[in-house]
């Protein structure tokens, strides 16, 4: 018996901090009901959905001029950049079917998020092979680790529905009222 109410408040505690999360996922539905209310998106706080990791290989002479974190495997140097799970980026470009978030300050330091079939935001590369995407950062080629390349973006739903509260249908008048 004591086992199964342990168990009980162990679940209930973790469905109480899951559910307490602000964040949500950024959706074509969204961005249009920004675009109606004239609001800028690149005024919008965006958080990804997963941790991402950005890798390179690296010649010996590169080492010594490497910004990311070094790995020697299998006998080769790689760099890594590792972009942690809700880590702030803000909109530095946008297209009809896409955002450029830049997580880091610097020229050229951006992801791109494509929309995808469910309308949602989700990481994008120039070419994917078995789940690596091949991307330009900082001017460098960088690939997107398996894992990471099912990344989405997410927003405060709280600045969200501080739009939402603002907005209101007119019913319409009729003659003689």
């Amino acid at each position: 018996m004591i086992k199964n109410i342990t168990l009980f408040i162990i679940i209930s505690t973790t469905f109480f901090i899951s559910s307490c999360s602000n964040l949500i996922l950024f959706t074509q539905e969204i961005r249009d009901d920004l675009n109606e209310n004239n609001l800028e998106i690149e005024k919008v706080q965006f958080y990804n959905s997963k941790k991402i990791i950005l890798k390179r290989s690296l010649s010996k002479e590169e080492t010594q001029i490497a910004k990311g974190v070094i790995r020697f495997e299998n006998g080769q140097y790689f760099e890594e950049i590792i972009i942690p799970k809700k880590t702030k980026g803000i909109a530095v470009c946008k297209g009809s079917k896409y955002l450029r978030i830049a997580f880091e300050l610097g020229e050229n330091k951006n992801l791109r998020f494509s929309l995808n079939g469910d309308s949602e935001y989700q990481i994008a590369a120039d070419t994917w092979k078995n789940d690596f995407g091949c991307i330009n950062y900082d001017t460098t080629k960088y690939y997107i680790i398996p894992g990471s390349n099912n990344t989405l973006l997410l927003v405060d739903k709280e600045h969200i529905s501080n739009y939402e509260k603002k907005r209101r249908v007119v019913k319409g008048r009729s003659v003689g009222r």
